[in-house]
């Protein structure tokens, strides 16, 4: 077994069970932190009524305001990986996830829009340096075949994170306000910043424990590899061809989610079904709800089912793309029911992402994960922020009706465009190498 190693080797029973238990302890502090990266994330849409009032501000400008997180967020995905390879994952979290707080607490109390749009970018940048370390943390104290299943467990915190920015935010708001809302998120993010800062360890060798490839038994207790420079870092990630699989796959799948569930699916609703901001919202909930359960369960799958990255990965985004067939086909046909079903499985589906980072971490070394991981979110953000974009350039060359709707057809070219880049993804990644079964 595994976890029976020899005392001889300079591993003890109770430094594997000090590992094995410390551990849940970080990953509650971490998955705080998560919860609220995607708190910030998507709480702009519900307070959008209220900052449009604040600041007198048009509707491009509100866009602005939105984008500034992802731009932000992208901006520090290589610098989080390297930090958190190099200066450690408790420090990097504990510092950015601070300097988040004092963003949300600068934007509570903006008194102009300039002001605001420096809060919101202090917010994207500050937990942009959250799920990177994140992964750091997940690979240096857990096991090979455990990876993907808590990686998924944080993404399901994410999304209820999601969800509480929205009914929750709004009831928050009628009690206190937007101001004082945000001010409330900044100080309850600067005590998570402490925690991080009081309980994550780097290592388990930091609190007496052995570290996972000691446990597993791949390595002799005490041996290190060499320390690799930034630039020798970069170009072996670079070099390895299961790494682009992996980019190139992400890419598209989360530059569809972001353009979807992110930008176009209230509008889709809307303008072709004829649904208010209300009922809108309540159908685009099932999407966050759907990834709720299916990111947890593809690390299950992955993890002790399969014991595949690739197949796991593989068969969800290709049950993924089906989701697509109706909002492409049946644009402006399909019943209420439908549609709420349809949105809940395109979140469970599109939830098996989670798994690509457990695909990256078995094909890179573990001294570069944090890098690895950084230098991949970079394509994933960008992703997201290129798929907005191409849609809304896509939308754009179909004229408004009578009634200043965007048509059916409109939306039916901009999902069709992504359904042929899934395809092309999907062909990429199966030639993916595949790593031995996890055992």
């Amino acid at each position: 077994m595994a976890e029976i190693v020899s005392e001889a080797k300079g591993v003890t029973k109770a430094m594997i069970q000090k590992t094995l238990s410390y551990r849940y302890i970080i990953y509650l502090v971490v998955a705080l932190a998560y919860f609220f990266v995607y708190f910030h994330r998507t709480s702009a849409a519900v307070m959008a009524p209220e900052l449009t009032k604040a600041f007198n501000i048009a509707p491009t400008a509100l866009g602005l305001f939105g984008s500034m997180y992802f731009y932000a967020y992208a901006l520090g995905q290589l610098p989080a990986g390297i930090l958190a390879d190099r200066w450690g994952a408790r420090k990097t979290m504990a510092l950015f996830v601070f300097i988040a707080g004092i963003g949300a607490i600068i934007f509570g109390m903006a008194g102009t829009f300039s002001t605001a749009l420096v809060g919101r970018f202090l917010v994207g940048f500050g937990v942009g340096f959250v799920y990177v370390p994140a992964m750091r943390i997940l690979a240096d104290w857990f096991k090979k075949n455990e990876f993907a299943t808590y990686s998924g467990l944080l993404l399901a915190v994410g999304n209820i994170g999601s969800l509480a920015s929205a009914a929750p935010l709004v009831a928050l708001m009628a009690a206190i306000g937007w101001r004082s809302s945000m001010i409330s998120v900044g100080v309850i993010s600067m005590v998570i910043a402490l925690l991080a800062y009081l309980f994550i360890r780097n290592k388990p060798h930091e609190v007496g424990g052995a570290s996972i490839p000691e446990i597993e038994g791949t390595v002799v207790a005490g041996t290190a590899g060499p320390s690799l420079g930034i630039g020798q870092a970069l170009a072996i990630i670079s070099r390895n061809y299961n790494f682009w699989t992996i980019s190139v796959l992400f890419f598209i799948l989360y530059g569809t989610i972001m353009g979807f569930q992110g930008l176009w699916a209230g509008p889709y609703l809307m303008n072709v079904y004829g649904m208010d901001k209300a009922a809108a919202g309540k159908v685009l909930s099932l999407i966050p709800l759907g990834m709720i359960f299916g990111c947890p369960l593809s690390g299950i799958i992955s993890d002790r089912i399969l014991k595949s990255r690739k197949k796991v990965v593989f068969g969800g985004t290709l049950i993924y793309l089906l989701t697509w067939i109706p909002l492409i086909w049946m644009t402006n046909t399909m019943s209420p029911a439908f549609l709420k079903v349809l949105f809940f499985v395109y979140g469970f589906f599109g939830g098996f992402f989670v798994v690509m980072y457990a695909n990256l971490k078995e094909n890179v070394d573990l001294q570069i994960q944090g890098t690895a991981t950084g230098y991949l979110n970079v394509f994933v953000f960008v992703g997201g922020a290129v798929f907005q974009q191409v849609m809304a350039a896509i939308i754009a060359k179909y004229p408004t009706t009578a009634a200043q709707l965007i048509p059916a057809t409109a939306f039916k070219s901009a999902f069709l465009f992504c359904f042929v880049a899934l395809i092309v993804g999907l062909v990429v990644y199966a030639t993916q190498k595949e790593k031995s079964a996890l055992s």
